[in-house]
């Protein structure tokens, strides 16, 4: 592998003051580049600074939050006239319980990793499009790629960069802007206060760099939107798998019990999968093709679906898959808490639920705000709730270079912040009675990204984490979470798809789906469910074998360059790792390849 060129490069570094942040300065001090050292503590910035120049590179300092992303870019451009490559890494942890996080503790985190990584990456994106060309690294977490307990904020967070730079990838290509996302494991000021310190010491952050080397310089491979997990000196791609799943008959036979009888064989991957990195389009029409064909569902041994005396709320439930879900319940008698910002689709949407069956109650108000409010009316008119639907949402979308910070904050608001502020107003009552279900809505979209859609397939990115990190929490009293990534025809899809793909693939096909999942007959938690025209698949991570070097001994960007085909490579040796324990397996294991075993 030729040198890696990194000659003259700007590269902008959010939270180097220490830590990773301060090995990618090194690593970039002695090739060439011109180093920025961003900080919200000016001496610890200026400390970095001084070392830079002592290994004969240039550096200036560029103090200030991430939040304020202009002020830092200007402080850049004013020194070296550009910025070539951002990492956005800067970040604070804020762990508690989810029973005892407080709204700033979660608002904390997600302004820092999330909206600060928009607002640094909104103030040199018009650099990078003018000199076409811009290399972007987000920094993940393992926490938010498969959630993890007392991090609910922080999964979402983590879980929302990963889509966030596959929007930016799409939206960048004409322009040679390549985003992509690390999630690390290296001994740092965060994991000193979790890890012992003699993990610690195999997890040294000179072996993060090399990787940030191969993705940044200019004659680097060429690679966007995807995802790496490294520590210790194993490297390996990790990217989403989807399960081939099973196709119901969209009639009166598509119930929570027919769902429950073929529910393995939606999670099924022996049989099947697929990546989903492309549009839907075949899949939609094989499932146009095949529903006429199909016959009525098979039903689970009794008793029958009944939800009786079940409370249920419902957000966004005025219209659309909301109202949808509503009546789904009502068939089978169930309590229903409906939700809208205005009151009258919301009791247009109770007249039908009581009229199906079921007894429903008008919750008007605002998701974050009314959180409280709307659970207060489940209290007040039956007693308690045994589910909540999230599934109140909003489209904003935009071209990134024409994107607000107030619209991109705003779908992070409704959308992440909705999901967590309901499920925190209903958790007491949960956990107190031992017993509970929620489904989060995220989106294909949210797995795959879409241009234009920065904010909201980011958002349904953040839903993700928080889905999986509140499973892991949930799981010791009864308390089941799941994700459900509905495509149905509705009034945000009306304008794009013809009338009879609105007809197939209407709100009622996904509503047996979101009943089961909020059944008593679930047992599954921290699920990813794709359903659409009554096809329902899981997603699930997959990654590379990946390759390992030796743990005593750091690799040059050159070396791991030359390797990069075996950090790339799906195999059949590719895992599937479900939580941070096994995803830390190879990493841990690594830890005992020593350069005098290792050949090179």
């Amino acid at each position: 592998m030729s040198q890696l060129d990194f000659k003259d490069l700007v590269v902008l570094i959010t939270g180097a003051g220490g830590g990773i942040g301060r090995a990618y300065a090194l690593f970039f001090a002695p090739r060439g580049a011109k180093v920025v050292i961003n900080d919200v503590n000016a001496a610890n910035a200026n400390k970095v600074v001084e070392e830079v120049k002592a290994l004969g590179g240039q550096a200036v300092a560029a103090v200030g939050s991430v939040t304020e992303g202009q002020k830092i870019v200007d402080q850049a451009v004013a020194a070296f006239g550009t910025v070539h490559v951002l990492l956005n890494n800067a970040g604070i942890l804020r762990d508690k319980s989810f029973r005892k996080m407080t709204e700033k503790e979660f608002d904390d985190i997600v302004s820092i990793h999330l909206t600060g990584a928009f607002s640094m990456t909104k103030a040199v994106w018009p650099l990078m499009r003018k000199q076409k060309f811009g290399r972007i690294v987000n920094t993940s977490s393992p926490a938010g790629i498969y959630g993890n307990g007392g991090q609910t904020n922080y999964s979402a967070a983590k879980m929302a960069l990963i889509t966030f730079s596959r929007v930016l990838s799409f939206e960048g290509v004409k322009y040679d802007i390549k985003a992509n996302t690390i999630a690390p494991l290296a001994a740092s000021p965060m994991t000193e206060t979790v890890m012992t310190k003699e993990v610690l010491e195999h997890l040294t952050p000179n072996f993060i760099p090399p990787l940030i080397g191969v993705l940044t310089a200019k004659n680097g491979p060429d690679v966007k939107g995807r995802t790496f997990e490294l520590g210790a000196g194993y490297y390996a791609e990790i990217r989403w798998q989807e399960s081939a799943g099973y196709t119901f008959k969209t009639d009166d036979s598509f119930t929570p019990s027919a769902v429950d009888l073929k529910w393995s064989q939606v999670k099924d991957f022996s049989k099947g999968s697929k990546y989903p990195d492309v549009t839907d389009g075949t899949e939609m029409m094989e499932i146009l093709e095949l529903q006429p064909k199909l016959p009525p569902n098979e039903q689970s041994p009794p008793p029958p679906d009944s939800f009786k005396g079940y409370t249920v709320i419902i957000t966004g439930a005025g219209g659309g898959l909301g109202r949808a879900y509503a009546l789904h319940f009502a068939r089978f008698g169930a309590n229903v808490v409906v939700n809208d910002v205005a009151e009258a689709p919301a009791q247009e949407t109770v007249d039908l639920v009581n009229k199906a069956g079921g007894v429903g109650a008008v919750a008007v108000g605002f998701v974050p705000n009314d959180a409280a409010k709307i659970v207060q009316v489940a209290v007040d008119k039956f007693g308690g709730a045994h589910a909540l639907i999230n599934n109140a949402g909003i489209l904003r979308d935009k071209a990134f270079v024409n994107m607000t910070e107030d619209s991109f904050t705003q779908m992070i608001d409704i959308h992440l912040k909705g999901s967590w502020s309901m499920a925190k107003a209903v958790w007491p009552i949960f956990h107190k009675q031992n017993y509970g279900r929620i489904v989060n809505t995220s989106s294909p979209n949210g797995v795959n990204g879409a241009h234009g859609q920065a904010n909201y397939a980011t958002a349904k990115a953040a839903i993700i984490g928080f889905t999986r990190a509140l499973a892991i929490e949930g799981k010791k009293n009864n308390i089941l979470v799941n994700a459900l990534a509905p495509s149905a025809g509705t009034q945000m899809t009306a304008t794009v798809w013809p009338k009879e793909m609105l007809e197939m693939f209407k709100p009622d096909t996904v509503a047996p789906i979101v009943a089961y999942l909020a059944s008593q007959r679930c047992h599954d938690t921290g699920t990813i469910i794709k359903t659409q025209g009554g096809r329902a698949s899981e997603y699930r991570w997959e990654r590379a074998f990946g390759y390992a070097f030796p743990n005593d001994k750091v690799p040059t960007a050159e070396q791991l360059a030359s390797k990069w085909k075996e950090v790339t490579y799906f195999d059949k040796r590719a895992t599937h790792p479900a939580n941070n324990q096994e995803s830390k397996q190879q990493i841990v294991g690594n830890f005992t390849n020593t350069s005098d075993k290792a050949k090179l």
